[in-house]
């Protein structure tokens, strides 16, 4: 073979795209068997020989192994020389052969390699420092003598090898060396196989296997590399291509050395490519096999479609001959079935229009549960539900069909209303029976429960629970009412109208008890005529205030207790009522739940409490209690200290009820006029005992003053009350407490100053003893006694906060009590004129009440420090003031000394 056959017949061989490599590579893949480093799969023996078995033992030649790719330049790291460490150094190991390594290898892994031992410091231990140049020594390169046209020479050599390049590149790779190791394992396998072989055959393959022997071992090796060194050297095998080499002269030594080369590769080539085709040519006749039987399977399947079209013909002709008549029968029976439940449709329709005029004349009769309980079998007739009314199934016993939905029939549009608006007028009669029934009882409860009784709860006098006592007829019937109002949806709407039904009951309780005109004149008669609605409506609200003021203090004083002793007994028969009413609808609802009232139950309960109604009472209630009271605001301030204490305490008792009741505080107005009532009986009281004491003093002869039992038991009572309340102080908020009888009978106004005749008992002691002391009483004195008794009884049992007033009012009585009745006596020239008036008994009179400064002082420090409800009030001077009244004794005392003897 010549020199240029050879090299086509290498090219040819060798080429990538139009070869046998091209076969190959588009083959199936190879079965390669695991490896423990899972690079490269040997190829998997089988004892089958199918086509297919043999074909895929072939396959998979293209497939690359992970390690066996060439490094590039870019994966090595770069390292300076002067890094002492091995630690983070590229983990790859270098390609070259370990066991022909010369030197000692526990110094370096690379032989001989003295670069190695100084960077990587394996001798040296203890060299910490940067290697310098006696650690590794310059090497000299010669100086390449390179001619001037080297440029046109390397151009020219590069364009000639540049073919055989690619196709070295294309085939030096583990991909094909792998393909040679299967196929050699390959040509193993079929050579050990137990199936007789023929001369030619056996020759061939003995043939084959010479060849493959040629080839070098190495080749097949699993680490094959080219790019490494040593393994290049092994290709080259003597070759010396004269790389170093770049002169004219050495290219024909170079060439030759390429050919000889490319010849020894084309060699090795042609052998692999000779036992393929031997390889693949053992297994043809098994693919001819395999495509004829794919023919007799497609023969088969032919005449098999040919049967199924017969059979499709057969079945479609007994569908017309047989099937067809049946279903044209059962046609006929479902159109008789349904004309059937047409007419049983009607005669529900019939059914219903029959049971609701039924419905009519039960509710004309006054028969109202019949009635409830015929419209809702009816309602179940109509939705077509025949499972939970027994009275829908002896009406639909003998019907052979299930009852049919006739909500949305038009014609029965008017008799579902109608069913509708009966329940509603059902519903009304019961709400109103059940109201009634309630309100009676409410009223039988009150006219049960005295005054008296009443009282004593507020003041705690007695704890009697009756309203919480029913009688068992009364629960049994509201139970029952409950249940039909239920039964007809309108429980909510009936408690909604019994809690209307609540304040409507206390607002007649209020209007019963207001003073009424019992006769009217034929003026006002006519000018009632005369006048519009609208200003006989002012009119009338102007006459009830005018009434309320016309009241005496006990008739207003008995309106209020009698009021607000029927309306608490009321609004506790409405909460007894509350509890009763929301036990039964909760046990009536929970013990027959639907679906709707389940979703809607938590919404349903808030309903159901009438607590709301019960509030809304009270503060109805307070808010006008409070504006009656608020009519009379001038005429309290007028009352005697004991009634106005008695005021003050049904009030106040009235509050605390209803906060027990209602559990909270609902308004501030009543007490705000409480508050105001209070402030405004101070500032009355407090001017009028100054108009008073002043009258008193102007109008005294200062002489001495009878003293009755129960005006000197006052005075003991101030005098202890400086340690604590006296007990018959505390008992005038006592409204169990029978007032005296001339206490009763006279009003203590400005106009009308006390009766002092009527309050004399039988008695001839003159004087009065406070303490240890004992001085002679006059009749003004007395009277400051009394105011002071008074102020003190107010300030026990008044709330803390006025006690600032209360002490002012006390203190400027004292002090205006001294400065009235110096100025009595006193001349124009400010000297006491003794033939006037009766000095001795005046100085007697402001002796005592300097006793009572300090009996004042004292008292009010008690209540000071006991009570929570004090406000910062001023300091008062009690000093200064005992010092005026010692300064006006013994003015009085030097005025009335006898004159010196001579």
């Amino acid at each position: 073979m010549s020199k240029v056959e050879d090299e086509s017949h290498a090219n040819n061989i060798l080429a990538p795209e139009d070869t046998v490599l091209e076969t190959v590579e588009s083959a199936p893949k190879i079965i390669v068997p695991e490896s423990t480093d899972k690079h490269i799969r040997s190829p998997s023996i089988d004892d089958s020989t199918s086509l297919n078995d043999d074909l895929l033992s072939v396959s998979g030649s293209n497939a690359r192994p992970l390690d066996s790719s060439r490094m590039s330049l870019d994966s090595y790291s770069v390292r300076r020389s002067f890094d002492s460490s091995v630690m983070g150094r590229h983990s790859r190991s270098f390609g070259f052969d370990k066991e022909n390594h010369s030197g000692s290898m526990e110094y370096s892994p690379l032989g001989n390699n003295s670069i190695y031992e100084i960077v990587m410091n394996t001798r040296r231990k203890d060299w910490l420092a940067y290697p310098t140049v006696n650690d590794i020594p310059p090497v000299s390169l010669s100086k390449p003598v390179i001619e001037d046209c080297w440029k046109k020479a390397v151009k020219q050599y590069v364009a000639e090898v540049k073919y055989e390049s690619s196709i070295f590149e294309s085939t030096s790779n583990l991909r094909t060396m792998t393909r040679m190791e299967q196929l050699r394992q390959l040509e193993k396998f079929d050579t050990s196989s137990p199936e007789v072989a023929t001369d030619e055959s056996v020759s061939e393959n003995a043939d084959n296997a010479r060849e493959l022997d040629e080839v070098p071992s190495f080749y097949f090796e699993k680490d094959f590399q080219l790019d490494n060194p040593r393994t290049f050297h092994r290709v080259l095998k003597g070759i010396d291509l004269q790389l170093s080499s770049l002169t004219l002269g050495d290219q024909t030594r170079r060439d030759e050395a390429h050919f000889e080369l490319k010849d020894r590769l084309n060699y090795y080539l042609d052998t692999v490519e000779n036992l393929l085709v031997a390889e693949i040519s053992k297994s043809s006749h098994k693919f001819f096999h395999a495509l004829a039987d794919v023919d007799q399977i497609q023969q088969k399947a032919e005449s098999t479609v040919a049967e199924l079209d017969k059979l499709t013909e057969a079945v479609e002709i007994a569908d017309r001959e047989r099937i067809r008549k049946r279903i044209d029968s059962l046609q006929k029976v479902f159109k008789r079935k349904n004309v059937q439940k047409l007419e049983q449709g009607l005669l529900q329709v019939k059914q219903v229009l029959a049971r609701l005029e039924q419905c009519k004349e039960l509710y004309g009769k006054g028969e109202l549960e019949q009635c409830l309980d015929l419209i809702g079998s009816v309602d179940c007739l109509i939705k077509g539900d025949d499972f939970h009314d027994q009275t829908v199934q002896r009406w639909v016993a003998d019907w052979p069909y299930k009852l049919v939905d006739l909500k949305s029939v038009p014609a029965l549009t008017e008799a579902r209303e109608f069913l509708t608006n009966l329940m509603i007028e059902i519903g009304g009669k019961f709400s109103l029976q059940l109201c009634e029934i309630l309100l009676k009882d409410v009223e039988a409860y009150c006219e049960s429960v005295s005054v008296n009784e009443t009282l004593g709860r507020f003041q705690n006098v007695s704890s009697p629970r009756k309203f919480l006592e029913m009688d068992s007829d009364v629960i049994s019937t509201v139970k029952g009412l409950i249940h039909q109002l239920r039964r007809c949806e309108e429980l909510a709407s009936s408690l909604e109208l019994y809690r209307e039904k609540c304040v409507t009951e206390v607002k007649s309780i209020i209007k019963r008890h207001l003073p009424q005109k019992h006769s009217t004149s034929p003026v006002e008669e006519q000018d009632a005529g005369e006048h519009p609605r609208s200003q006989q409506s002012v009119s009338s609200g102007s006459k009830l205030s005018r009434l309320i003021r016309e009241q005496t203090p006990a008739e207003f004083q008995e309106m209020l207790v009698t009021i607000f002793t029927r309306s608490s007994e009321a609004l506790r028969r409405f909460s007894r009522h509350q509890k009763l009413l929301l036990d039964l609808s909760l046990s009536e609802i929970t013990s027959t739940p639907t679906s709707q009232e389940s979703d809607n139950q938590q919404s349903m309960i808030i309903q159901l409490d009438i607590r709301s109604g019960i509030n809304e009472t009270i503060k109805i209630l307070q808010l006008r209690m409070g504006k009656i009271i608020a009519v009379r605001r001038e005429l309290t301030a007028t009352l005697r200290f004991d009634h106005f204490l008695k005021l003050y305490t049904i009030c106040v008792l009235f509050i605390q009820e209803c906060e027990a009741v209602s559990g909270e505080f609902l308004t501030k107005y009543f007490s705000d006029v409480l508050a105001a009532q209070i402030k405004n009986y101070i500032s009355a009281q407090g001017a009028r005992n100054m108009r008073a004491i002043q009258s008193k003093i102007d109008a005294e002869k200062w002489i001495p003053f009878i003293v009755d039992r129960r005006i000197q038991k006052d005075v003991n009572d101030i005098v202890s009350s400086v340690d604590l309340d006296p007990l018959d102080w505390v008992q005038y908020s006592d409204l169990l407490r029978p007032s005296h009888t001339a206490e009763d009978a006279s009003d203590a106004t400005e106009d009308q100053p006390p009766n002092d005749s009527a309050n004399k008992q039988l008695g001839h002691r003159k004087s009065v003893v406070v303490g240890d002391k004992t001085f002679v009483a006059s009749d003004a004195l007395l009277t400051c006694i009394r105011m002071i008794k008074e102020i003190f009884i107010l300030s026990t049992n008044l709330p803390g906060a006025y006690l600032a007033n209360f002490e002012k009012m006390a203190y400027d009585l004292l002090k205006q009590f001294n400065t009235f009745a110096m100025d009595s006596v006193t001349l124009p020239d400010k000297t006491l004129s003794k033939s006037a008036k009766n000095l001795s008994i005046m100085g007697e009179s402001l002796d005592c009440l300097a006793e009572f400064v300090l009996i004042v002082q004292r008292f009010y420090q008690r209540l000071f420090n006991f009570s929570r409800e004090t406000a910062p009030h001023e300091q008062l001077n009690y000093s200064l003031l005992l010092q005026k009244y010692q300064a006006s004794a013994e003015k009085i005392y030097q005025a009335n000394a006898p004159p010196p003897p001579v």
